[in-house]
């Protein structure tokens, strides 16, 4: 019990990851898409289902591990970066977008999978590495998907694909309010004077 108050798109996001369509949640930094991501990852371990969590770098992993290992015990989480592989066998695993492309290359439909959350999903327009955030949904039609990014536009085509390959629908969250306020100054005084 954390005495948290949802905020709307919260709540709307929760909501979805207990339905059966994936969902794009498309919030600012610092709107609490990591909660729903607990929510989706709770799921999986209610129904005793596999999940993987992805992030685009490793200290982003281990941070997401060592959180979700507070969250749901370290017994149930495993962590994986091409580097390091903790409790590979664990039913929540934290990775690099890189791994799970990996999982989805190699097993395909048959991988045992079947939730994934793939934080920072802006990186699917990525010369170099989108190609690790559209693999999976393309090769793993049995997993369902949360795609979260604070920066991630609508993308009706990747929508459809995701559609096409799975024959589940899609439900899109996305919200401009910001309830952690950015805040920002330009000081002209010396490092002295501000100290």
């Amino acid at each position: 019990e954390k005495g948290l108050e949802l905020y709307p798109s919260q709540r709307e996001a929760i909501s979805a990851v207990f339905g059966d369509s994936h969902v794009v949640l498309s919030t600012p930094t610092g709107s609490g898409k990591s909660l729903v991501a607990t929510a989706m990852l709770f799921r999986a371990a209610a129904e005793a289902e596999r999940a993987y969590y992805t992030c685009p770098i490793k200290a982003l992993v281990s941070e997401k591990f060592f959180g979700l290992c507070r969250d749901f015990g370290p017994e149930l989480v495993g962590m994986a970066t091409g580097d390091v592989s903790i409790n590979p066998r664990a039913p929540i695993i934290c990775c690099t977008a890189e791994v799970l492309a990996n999982v989805a290359l190699r097993d395909g439909s048959a991988a045992v999978l079947r939730y994934a959350v793939m934080d920072e999903f802006h990186f699917f327009g990525d010369k170099s590495r989108g190609f690790a955030w559209e693999v999976p949904l393309l090769r793993l039609p049995k997993t369902t998907f949360l795609l979260m990014s604070a920066t991630m536009g609508d993308n009706p085509p990747l929508y459809g694909t995701l559609k096409a390959v799975t024959g589940r629908g899609v439900q899109i969250v996305t919200s401009q309010d910001r309830p952690v306020p950015l805040d920002w100054s330009y000081p002209v005084s010396t490092v002295m004077e501000a100290i």
